[in-house]
């Protein structure tokens, strides 16, 4: 995409970047999962060339690293970015109000707003009418970051009033252009875990989530690994029954990968891994470089990983193997949907996978504050986060203690805490990595 030079005016930190790649990654793998489709696809191997993005939302969350939002602005800046602004309400409004809502996602998200979301609230606050800016897998999201830059550079108004997108709300926080939020404003926030609220810095609302999870089909596994270490064991004894996608085309994949290499990485370091980057320290992966490189004969058919999320679901389905790590609401929507035999069943092991939300951001120069707040407040109260789990077999963004005790019941497998997978940068080195230590081949080139 060509650089518009208005971005020269923000100077962007490198922890910022960092946490656009990380948390674009889990956006787009896991904060609601596009709506599956029936057709199978047939495993492939890890040298296959061009591996593609499975299906993906927003942050999608978050979230999104395949696949990826368009790039973000890295130009050198002439000027040092500015602190985001502490949030205010806005005066009263008077009379009816139209929100600019922009979107990043898969159209199941789009639907879940259009169709869902907005209808709901419009009955509970008719005055306001929320119009939505779809940008599918998020391509047009560095065109939005660029809108709002160049509104603020020129003083004016960008016209939009809330985004939900991955890492850019992080970077535009930090360059100004994202209001900071807090339960002041927001009060429903504090029922919101506080860790994962702090994934995008107070930047955002965490209004739904998903995470990895385990799949396995109990008419085979009767007593299912529930531990990092016995699911290791389980699948060296049962040769054949287990795979993943190589971690460059899906965030299951990523997250198993993931949660070997922190084996052997101190927990003094764990914080670096998640938010940082220092090569220096890969050093540490060794050790769970060389336990995927032992069970690669045990994977399915001698070591075929299948190229992203929906392939391993459709290798589980046909019953090609028992197990797998798979997204939660794909996971879900697979089985509502009847194309995943219902002798499968999710669970989280321990330690658990990675995971993440979806979030929407505040713009700062939002002229209808006290509009936005009411509506992400609201977004926060049980009817739609019910709506949410019903439609796309999201997390709720509410801690599972305030939804109904049917629902936690429903999750209980899976509604347990999950992990950060590591910064953009170590992301990109683990991919890499991958296919030299693990599948023994050269990675894809890239395009």
């Amino acid at each position: 995409m060509e650089r518009h030079s208005r971005r020269s005016f923000l100077r962007y930190t490198s922890g910022a970047l960092i946490a656009l790649g990380a948390t674009s990654f889990l956006a787009a793998c896991g904060g609601g999962a596009a709506t599956p489709t029936a057709p199978a696809a047939q495993p492939t191997t890890a040298a296959a060339a061009s591996p593609t993005a499975a299906p993906t939302t927003a942050p999608t969350a978050a979230p999104t690293t395949a696949p990826t939002q368009a790039a973000a602005p890295t130009a050198a800046s002439a000027a040092t970015a500015t602190p985001a602004p502490a949030a205010t309400t806005a005066p009263a409004a008077s009379g009816p109000v139209t929100l600019n809502h922009y979107l990043s996602g898969d159209v199941n998200i789009r639907d879940l707003w259009n169709n869902g979301l907005l209808p709901l609230y419009k009955k509970v606050n008719p005055n306001v009418t929320i119009d939505v800016t779809f940008s599918e897998h998020g391509t047009g999201d560095a065109t939005t970051f660029d809108r709002i830059a160049a509104a603020k550079q020129a003083g004016k108004v960008s016209g939009i009033d809330t985004w939900e997108t991955g890492g850019y709300l992080l970077q535009g926080g930090e360059a100004g252009l994202i209001q900071k939020l807090s339960e002041k404003e927001i009060p429903n926030l504090a029922k919101v875990p506080p860790k994962v609220f702090g994934q995008y810095g107070g930047y955002g609302v965490p209004y739904r989530g998903s995470s990895v999870v385990l799949a396995y089909n109990s008419k085979e596994v009767a007593n299912p690994p529930r531990t990092l270490d016995s699911l290791l064991s389980w699948i060296k004894a049962n040769p054949g029954k287990f795979t993943y996608n190589p971690p460059d085309t899906g965030g299951s994949g990523a997250a198993f990968v993931t949660r070997v290499l922190k084996i052997g990485i101190p927990d003094s370091d764990l914080d670096l891994f998640q938010t940082g980057y220092d090569p220096a320290k890969e050093v540490e992966w060794e050790k769970g470089w060389g336990i995927l490189k032992d069970i690669h004969p045990s994977i399915y058919n001698h070591g075929f990983y299948p190229k992203g999320n929906v392939p391993v679901l459709q290798t589980l389905a046909k019953g090609a193997i028992s197990v797998a790590p798979v997204w939660s609401d794909q996971g879900l929507q697979y089985l509502a949907q009847k194309l995943l035999p219902p002798e499968v069943k999710l669970l989280q092991i321990d330690p658990p996978f990675s995971g993440g939300g979806a979030f929407v951001g505040v713009i700062a120069d939002s002229q209808h504050k006290d509009a936005v707040y009411a509506f992400l407040n609201w977004l926060l109260t049980p009817e739609p986060q019910q709506l949410i789990i019903d439609t796309i077999k999201g997390y709720p963004g509410l801690d599972w203690k305030y939804m109904p005790e049917s629902v936690q019941k429903q999750f209980a497998d899976i509604a347990k805490d999950f992990s950060f997978g590591f910064s953009a940068k170590f992301s990109n080195d683990m991919n890499q990595q991958w296919y030299e230590k693990v599948a023994g081949t050269p990675p894809p080139k890239k395009s």
